[in-house]
Order: structure tokens, then C-alpha cells, then sequence
């Protein structure tokens, strides 16, 4: 079996739920528009709040398309993904392999994610991630490929349960999604293929805004803090429930 199909069998299985067909464990749906249900989520970055979410450019689920910032919308289907929580590194290493030894054991405590593409709730079995198969450099783009397949589409969220990152969790009433770190609060999201483990690629949106074009697309960069030692608020990422209103 292989990397993608063992990770599909282990975090979610399916059953039927008023005729229809549901999907149980630990696959959260996440999206922006209805058709996501209830349960979904907005990702967005601390500096420009949830008015601005995670977006597949021109909703095309084609390995390389780029991954950016769209302003909310509940009719924009480029911006519903599923966040699947893949249990601890260290675990999911023992299970799975995938990530280098070093990276499970750098971060063993801290948890990983797939986010994955799916618009109007349909499985694309795209995931943002990084050059596949490569370990990232600063600068890196992030884009669509395809999950399961290497681990630079997985993330680890740098919640400081293993040292020598630290906690890059930070207070943000916004953040009401609870997916990637507690209630309230963003995180930073380290890329699984990064071989920097002193100072770690995380996903960070880039210097311009949301609105420019060409739209600047998200890439990964070396972990940046502030003197107070809180991490760069344009490499925080927290979560809101529900489709976008």
C-alpha cells in the first residue's frame, strides 16, 4: 500500500449517516463556501485577518498551481480545503515513515497536518506543499501537489512541545477554529521536507498584500520573531469555523 493510500486508510473512515455518505476520524472539513457544511474552515494569516483566506489562484486543482491570499467569499470554491491531523510527527513517523528521522525527532511532540484541496467539498487529492521530493530552500513557493506523496505536503505546527523551536503560538481572538493550535490563538506551520532545524521553513506570506498583481504567492522562509520573541505575524496562521459570510 502506499504512503498516500495507508495515510487515506488511517485518518478517516466512512459510513452511512441519513442515507448519505459521511466521513468520520481525524479529517476536519474546511472550506469557505456552504456546500462544506457547518464544520468548515477558513485559513488565514494573522496580518490581514480571516477577510483575506488561503486561495488555489484561479481554483485549479493542477499539480503547481499557485497557492495565495483571496479576499472571503462564500461562492469561491479555491478557497475550501480539508485539514487532516495526522497525530503527532514522532508517531506519524513510526508509522508512516515519509519525514527525515531527524525532522520526527526535532519536532516528535509537535503535530502534523495535510491541508487539502477541495473544491465544493469534492476531493481534488491536491495538498499545498512545496517542490515535491526536494528539501526546500528560503523562498520556496507553495502550491498544489499531490497529498500523501512526500512530506512537503505535510506541516507541522510549532506549538514548542519539542525543543529548540519554541512556541510560535500566539493570543488572536479571531482565530475560532481551534485547527492547527488552541482556540484564539495562531501558529506557525513548518514545512515537513525542511532540513533546517535550528531555524525551520515555515509558511509565510511574502512581502506586498493580497490585492496586487500579480498576486504574490505563498512561499516558505526561515522562522522570523519580533524582539518580544513572538513570530511574524505574516507567518502566523489560525483558523475560523464555518463557511465565509
Amino acid at each position: 500500500m502506499s504512503v498516500k493510500a495507508k495515510i487515506a486508510a488511517g485518518t478517516a473512515t466512512f459510513g452511512l449517516v441519513g442515507g448519505g455518505l459521511a466521513m468520520a476520524g481525524t479529517m476536519t472539513a474546511s472550506a469557505a463556501t456552504p456546500n462544506c457544511g457547518y464544520t468548515c474552515t477558513q485559513i488565514f494569516t494573522q496580518k490581514y485577518g480571516p477577510q483575506y483566506l488561503v486561495d488555489v489562484f484561479q481554483a485549479r486543482a493542477a499539480a503547481g498551481n499557485p497557492v495565495i491570499l483571496f479576499q472571503r467569499s462564500n461562492s469561491d470554491p479555491a478557497e475550501d480545503f480539508v485539514v487532516r491531523n495526522l497525530g503527532t510527527v514522532g508517531n506519524f513517523y513510526t508509522t508512516y515513515g515519509l519525514v527525515t528521522p531527524q525532522f520526527a525527532h526535532t519536532y516528535s511532540n509537535d503535530k502534523a497536518y495535510e491541508v487539502q484541496y477541495e473544491p465544493y467539498g469534492l476531493n481534488s487529492n491536491f495538498c499545498l506543499s512545496t517542490w515535491p521530493n526536494e528539501a526546500p530552500q528560503a523562498g520556496f513557493k507553495v502550491r498544489l501537489e499531490p497529498c500523501g506523496a512526500y512530506s512537503n505536503s505535510l506541516w507541522a505546527a510549532d506549538s514548542g512541545s519539542t525543543p529548540p523551536a519554541g512556541s510560535s503560538v500566539t493570543f488572536d481572538f479571531r482565530s475560532t477554529g481551534g485547527k492547527f493550535s488552541p482556540v484564539h490563538t495562531d501558529v506557525a506551520l513548518i514545512n515537513g521536507a525542511s532540513a533546517n532545524f535550528s531555524n525551520p521553513l515555515v509558511l509565510n506570506y511574502p512581502a506586498g498584500n493580497p490585492t496586487d498583481m500579480p498576486r504574490p504567492q505563498l512561499n516558505v522562509q526561515p522562522e522570523k520573531q519580533y524582539s518580544n520573541g513572538t513570530t511574524f505575524d505574516n507567518q502566523e496562521w489560525g483558523t475560523v469555523n464555518g463557511p465565509a459570510n
